[in-house]
């Protein structure tokens, strides 16, 4: 078993763990160069956007030797179940040559690789793909400028995709006028679609792993487990910015903080994975953090104590949910089940119909 999958999927356990447990979301979560927690709620899904060295192994160890993983032992018997068969760097090369270079297979290869020069030539070979611009400009690894500018080609690609406009804030907000980038963030429309493309991330991967001798059930588990989620620490990033900078700015300025806040917020929680659900919770608490009692509320009609109520009715229904992952231990069937259905209708809907199969039928 690929041990360089078991320490990333335990470390994202850990994550899962804290994140479902207390109140917001840990600023040293994202932004500590120490730890490599990966926040989630199932094991898949890592927010961090490390990149490896284009001539490093796929197996090379990371930080933490997968036997100080919390869950390593349980991780490994469903790795083994699904039959996970992790590609090589050579095997990816021969897939892409077979496959007529596709620019997809060189991004799905480089996050298989963890390998940034892989993901640099996917952009070359399709320079105004919108999955790719995001990709890229969402991974601090790679140099700001070079981020910022993929960012605006992903807005002028998708103009109506407001996921684009949020990650060019975060990136630019340091360098531009507080009240330009209000300005901005005002001007996305709720009715805007919010792609993050985690599906097509899930698919590129899915269809390089099945390419090169992996099973589907095991493809599209692996899919589930690794795709990545780098924006989010982006995004939560500028929540906290947005907080902060309503807490001192004049009125008007703070309450377009607070609405872009909670709307930001409001995209993430309507998300079909956990993780990014549970983070657009915690950001709209930010938005309501502070509020001044005569203040205009963040998000129309919802008071602080309707909120406070709706983000615990929703933590408690991740973790319920969550639990229903224990069943993937117990037959291969289910796992080829659970992991197609994350793929096609993404991980909410893919862990009730996997609680269902703990329910028994009601009478």
């Amino acid at each position: 078993m690929n041990k360089a999958l078991l320490t990333h999927l335990g470390s994202v356990i850990a994550g899962a763990l804290i994140l479902l447990c207390i109140p917001g979301v840990s600023k040293r979560l994202f932004n500590d160069k120490g730890t490599t927690l990966h926040l989630s709620t199932a094991p898949h899904k890592s927010t961090s956007s490390s990149v490896r060295p284009s001539d490093a192994s796929p197996s090379s160890p990371s930080r933490k030797a997968p036997e100080e993983q919390p869950g390593k032992d349980s991780l490994e018997a469903l790795l083994d179940i699904a039959d996970i068969k992790i590609p090589s760097r050579s095997e990816l090369e021969s897939y892409l040559a077979a496959h007529n270079h596709p620019a997809e297979g060189y991004l799905a290869a480089g996050m298989i690789l963890q390998d940034s020069g892989l993901m640099r030539e996917a952009l070359a070979r399709d320079p105004t793909n919108p999955h790719i611009l995001f990709a890229l400009a969402s991974r601090d690894e790679f140099p700001s400028a070079d981020r910022i500018e993929w960012a605006r080609q992903l807005r002028e690609e998708q103009p109506q995709n407001s996921l684009a406009s949020y990650l060019l804030a975060s990136l630019t907000w340091n360098d531009r006028a507080k009240d330009s980038t209000l300005q901005s963030l005002a001007k996305v429309d709720s009715r805007q679609g919010f792609q993050s493309f985690t599906s097509e991330s899930m698919v590129a991967l899915n269809d390089a792993l099945r390419a090169t001798g992996c099973n589907p059930g095991g493809a599209a588990l692996y899919a589930t487990m690794a795709v990545d989620l780098p924006h989010l620490s982006s995004l939560l990033a500028l929540s906290r910015n947005l907080q902060e900078h309503a807490n001192q700015a004049a009125p008007g300025e703070a309450v377009l903080a607070r609405q872009s806040n909670a709307a930001l917020g409001s995209s993430l929680a309507g998300e079909g994975d956990l993780i990014s659900k549970l983070v657009g919770l915690s950001i709209q608490n930010n938005a309501y953090a502070g509020l001044p009692p005569d203040a205009p509320l963040p998000l129309a009609g919802v008071d602080p104590e309707t909120l406070q109520l709706s983000i615990e009715q929703s933590r408690n229904h991740a973790r319920e949910l969550s639990e229903a992952t224990e069943l993937l231990h117990t037959s291969p069937e289910l796992v080829e089940g659970y992991a197609t259905r994350a793929l096609v209708l993404g991980e909410i809907e893919a862990l009730r119909w996997l609680n269902s199969r703990a329910t028994p039928p009601s009478r």
